[in-house]
Order: C-alpha cells, then structure tokens, then sequence
C-alpha cells in the first residue's frame, strides 16, 4: 500500500538516474485537490457453476500498482533532449527503481520497482516547451522500503568457548565464538535417537542446566 503522496514532490530518480540532471519535474496539472493512488486494485477469484446462483469464492486477487505522472521540461528542449529523455523513461526491458523526493540528500521513504507503459504523450505549445504524461506499471501491488543496515559492531573480545557433554556417548561438544565475533555451532544436530528411550522429562531439563 502506498504511505506517502506522489503528487507533492518535486523530483524523482528513475533506473538510478535523477530528473535535475535532464530538467525535468514532476507536476500535477490538474486543478484543485489532487487524487492520489491509495492501493492495489482488488478483484474477486470465484467461480460460477451451471445450476448455482452464488458462485463459489476462490479468494482475492491483487493488481500490481499502476498510476499516472505527469513531468514537465524547466527550459525548452530539442531533439537531442527528447531522444535522451524518452531512451531513459521508456527503453527499459526490466522493472527498474523509481521513487519520489523533494531532496535528493535525504533517502527515500518508499521506492517502487516499475516501467513506464502504455503510450507516452508530449503535449506542448509549438515552442519546444511543455510536459509529458505518462503511466507507472509496478512489479507488484506494494512500495518498498529503502534498505536499513545497522551500524558495525567490532568484536574486540578474546575467543569464548563454551564446551557441553553428549547426552549419550559422553563426548565433548563445542560451541565457540572466535576472535572476529563469527559463532561456530557444532555440525552435529542433537535427535530424539540420541537420548535413551526411558528417560523422563525431568532428567532431560537438568541436561540443559
């Protein structure tokens, strides 16, 4: 579901490559209150039967996201701004990312994957000057969130081994965390075979203790 509006931001980025660098903004051209998408489109997956009035419901099924932008040039173009424009929006074989922002130094708070699809349209006023409208087809009916990484932790802590018995033959098994952090668990995986078939519940807790 999309959590944020389109229509307010000034800027998008598209397979990596911003529209400040080809002049271009994002614009709403219609007057008033602006209409955003809201969600998925939702269909019903039934299925009717000679005979029977209700049919019979299979589940819901959920359309990638689709919706419509509008970008406008900031200067008058030529031909060579329009062959680089419509080669970045359209000649894409893959969904590529795209998302909104109105600075370009903060990361973005939801990304699509999408393609530009359908029939682009340059409306302009004969002076090489005006926008052009086209339609989003995304891989899915979901945003995605950017890619959160957690700050590194540098383990700087001698080697800590922790040895335990066998339930069954006495051996010693090892667990051990090495010098660089990395937990190195026994291959060794403990079944139900390994303990002897008539011990209790109350012997099995005091193995773990």
């Amino acid at each position: 579901m999309i959590q944020i509006t389109i229509r307010d931001s000034l800027y998008f980025s598209f397979a990596g490559e911003k529209s400040i660098n080809y002049g271009i903004l994002n614009v709403t051209i219609n007057n008033g209150m602006q209409e955003e998408p809201l969600s998925y489109t939702r269909t019903i997956d039934e299925v009717s039967t000679k005979g029977r009035d209700r049919p019979y419901f299979q589940g819901i099924k959920k359309e990638p996201l689709k919706f419509n932008v509008s970008f406008a040039f900031e200067e008058s173009w030529d031909e060579q701004k329009i062959r680089e424009v419509t080669r970045w929006l359209t000649e894409h074989d893959y969904y590529q990312e795209l998302y909104f922002t109105n600075d370009f130094g903060i990361d973005p708070e939801r990304i699509y994957y999408a393609l530009f699809v359908d029939d682009p349209v340059l409306i302009h006023n004969s002076l090489k000057q005006g926008y052009i409208n086209l339609s989003v087809r995304c891989d899915g009916p979901y945003s995605y969130s950017p890619v959160m990484t957690s700050r590194l932790y540098i383990w700087d802590q001698e080697k800590y081994s922790s040895t335990t018995s066998n339930f069954q033959d006495g051996d010693k098994k090892s667990v051990v965390l090495d010098t660089d952090g990395s937990l190195i668990l026994n291959p060794h995986k403990t079944k139900w075979s390994d303990f002897p078939y008539d011990m209790k519940w109350s012997e099995l807790d005091q193995l773990f203790t």
